[in-house]
């Protein structure tokens, strides 16, 4: 069961990078980690630089796929991103934190 989640959660993260791609993101870094924890991906559009956390259901039996951003998630990845700029001593003046929903029915009607 753990494999088969890893794997919908790989392909809800891979087509959330083409879609943000095709809606002109400039994908800077996938699945980024460091000892805070992870950024699933980190982009650039428009001279903001945007922090997303993919989160891929099958149903929605327990709710919207961005209600498990728990607070305890939300502070993990800002604690990583603050890392993510730190390592690369960049300064931003725009940083947006993003939560991308997927439905799996929705990547298998795409593909």
């Amino acid at each position: 069961m753990r494999k088969y989640c890893r794997r919908i959660g790989d392909h809800g993260e891979e087509f959330a990078a083409r879609m943000l791609e095709d809606s002109g993101f400039r994908v800077i870094h996938r699945n980024y980690r460091s000892r805070t924890g992870e950024i699933d991906i980190i982009a650039l559009k428009d001279g903001v630089m945007h922090f997303v956390e993919v989160k891929t259901r099958t149903d929605d039996e327990y709710g919207y796929p961005s209600d498990s951003v728990t607070e305890s998630k939300r502070s993990s990845i800002r604690r990583t991103a603050e890392c993510y700029l730190s390592e690369r001593h960049a300064v931003w003046r725009e940083i947006s934190f993003d939560v991308m929903e997927i439905s799996v029915n929705l990547i298998e009607n795409c593909m």
